[in-house]
């Protein structure tokens, strides 16, 4: 498994993921799962162009309450073997600190699309987000996960997370209950 740029020539696999189920996103995955199968029909390079965006110039991002917040600079990589789509993995950063701004819960967000869970994508991907999170000049990046998602928090332990807090029901940082921040240093 590689960590890939998404290309206009990969969108038919991850066209058929969506279509399966996948959402990029573990917070309103319905919504994001059909916002991405529109952008895909409306403006397919517009979707690619926003899958590398180191300079934070694609629109802003939409907040739960309907309010809207600039967006972060930021990459998306697919998890990507044999010319399958398996999953996808964002960085996103603040310039000049490893700090994110109020509201920002982490650095880092993925998934793997649930008929290629179990085979240790996540961690492997994680890992390698990381080098280039490093590579950025971040010193450390933040995740969160759901208290009770057990696959998720041992993929975080084996890249060397340490968990650094919580969240609760109704944290404007987080809208998810029993929600853990979990710090990686780099």
């Amino acid at each position: 498994m590689e960590l890939v740029l998404p290309t206009l020539a990969m969108l038919p696999e991850y066209r058929d993921a969506l279509e399966r189920g996948f959402s990029p996103h573990n917070i309103n995955t319905e919504r994001v799962r059909l916002q991405q199968l529109a952008q895909l029909e409306n403006d397919p390079e517009g979707l690619i162009t926003l899958m590398d965006d180191r300079e934070g110039k694609g629109p802003p991002i939409e907040q739960e309450d309907g309010s809207f917040r600039p967006r972060l600079p930021g990459i998306t990589r697919w998890m990507w073997e044999d010319g399958a789509f398996l999953g996808a993995i964002n960085l996103r950063w603040q310039k000049g600190t490893s700090a994110l701004p109020e509201g920002v819960p982490g650095h880092i967000g993925y998934t793997v699309a649930r008929w290629h869970r179990g085979h240790g994508y996540a961690a492997r991907a994680l890992i390698l987000i990381c080098k280039e999170a490093r590579d950025i000049g971040l010193e450390y990046v933040e995740l969160t996960t759901e208290e009770g998602n057990i696959a998720s928090r041992r993929t975080i332990e084996k890249v060397g997370g340490r968990i650094v807090g919580t969240f609760a029901d109704g944290d404007r940082h987080h809208p998810c209950a029993n929600t853990l921040l979990w710090r990686i240093d780099l």
